[in-house]
């Protein structure tokens, strides 16, 4: 079909129009679409630098945490370990952990600005699409903050900690192996001096000047059957060291009467060193020749008494001579002392010697009953 130029003309500038319009479509959904994707490159961006951001707060946290751990256990180890070596690893760690930590803060700050500024738009986001993209963009490739960063600083200050507590147990072991050997030297040198100390004793006359104990004789019983033996096969040494373990029994023949004339029906008395310690073990002298008299009932409060003057001095060694004088009013010298064991007596038996008293305050007995 032919057409009249003017027909021509018409179809043309149809054509024409047909065209861009179509093309005015296409460039309007291509800036759409980027501009779609713009925001959510931005919207991404601005969630995974948050995400970012708290990893690397928290990661911060943890190294400033284990800096100051570090930092305890170097000065609390100095002096306790056998090589420096492990100190001074540590020390270094924690100078470069302080170096990690400085940065990465420094970073933290910038990536903080960053996302922050993303959050407001800009005037040619609108008219700009790829303004978007290249503002996301320039965050991702301007951050350098890094958690693996801080994370190898914590665990490189975790195994220099474990290395000097290593350390610190090997020193603290070989200070324990020098005490043990040093504490069983002093044992050794005490337990001679102890068992010289109890020859020289027993070689003594037990005539010292001062520490003796009044000799304890208590009044005879009235009739044979108020002395009934305690038990058969009875052992003085054996009660009173039960009831001493820091005494022991020395025998003298006929001591009682040359101390209170024939008549006596027994005694017994207790001999210490004032000068000594109240480790010192106390003699307690009996009459040889009236071994049977202590296994009664007379004999035993006899030793319970010389007993007691043994727990007295373990207790108050060479102050026992003014332990008592304030529960003991008007008596002074050694007659408190005697006045107690009396009481000592009481509480273990129920009875005394009755050579110093029968009778004690409620307050005695207390007093009394501490030295069993």
């Amino acid at each position: 079909m032919k057409f009249s130029p003017r027909v021509q003309m018409i179809a043309a500038l149809a054509v024409s129009t047909v065209l861009v319009s179509s093309t005015a479509v296409v460039v309007g959904t291509n800036y759409v679409t980027t501009q779609q994707s713009a925001q959510s490159a931005l919207f991404d961006t601005v969630a995974s630098g948050n995400e970012k951001v708290t990893a690397v707060t928290q990661r911060a946290a943890d190294l400033e945490l284990a800096i100051t751990n570090a930092q305890n256990i170097l000065k609390d180890s100095s002096g306790k370990v056998l090589d420096e070596a492990s100190r001074q690893a540590l020390e270094k760690s924690i100078t470069q952990a302080q170096q990690t930590l400085k940065l990465q803060k420094a970073q933290l700050v910038k990536l903080k600005a960053s996302v922050s500024s993303l959050k407001t738009p800009a005037p040619l986001d609108v008219l700009w699409p790829y303004g978007q993209q290249l503002r996301a963009q320039e965050v991702q490739d301007s951050d350098t903050t890094s958690v693996d960063a801080l994370v190898k600083a914590v665990m490189a200050l975790g195994g220099g900690i474990q290395n000097v507590q290593a350390a610190q147990a090997a020193w603290q072991a070989e200070q324990d192996r020098i005490a043990a050997e040093q504490a069983a030297a002093e044992a050794a040198a005490a337990a001679q001096a102890a068992a010289a100390a109890r020859r020289a004793a027993q070689a003594q006359t037990l005539e010292q000047t001062g520490g003796s104990t009044t000799p304890t004789a208590p009044a005879p019983p009235v009739t044979a059957a108020a002395a009934a033996p305690v038990t058969q096969g009875f052992s003085a040494e054996a009660y009173v060291t039960a009831l001493a373990p820091n005494s022991y029994v020395v025998w003298d023949n006929g001591m009682c009467a040359r101390q209170f004339g024939a008549n006596v029906y027994l005694c017994g008395f207790a001999t210490v060193n004032l000068n000594g310690s109240n480790t010192d073990r106390v003699p307690i002298t009996l009459d040889s020749s009236l071994t049977e008299r202590y296994s009664n009932s007379v004999g035993v409060s006899v030793l319970v008494h010389e007993a007691a003057h043994a727990r007295q001095w373990w207790k108050y060694g060479p102050s026992i001579m003014t332990a008592y004088n304030a529960l003991v009013p008007g008596q002074t010298g050694s007659m408190p002392v005697e006045w107690m064991a009396d009481c000592a007596t009481i509480v273990k038996l129920g009875y005394s010697t009755g050579a110093y008293t029968r009778n004690c305050t409620a307050e005695q007995l207390a007093e009394a009953a501490t030295l069993w």
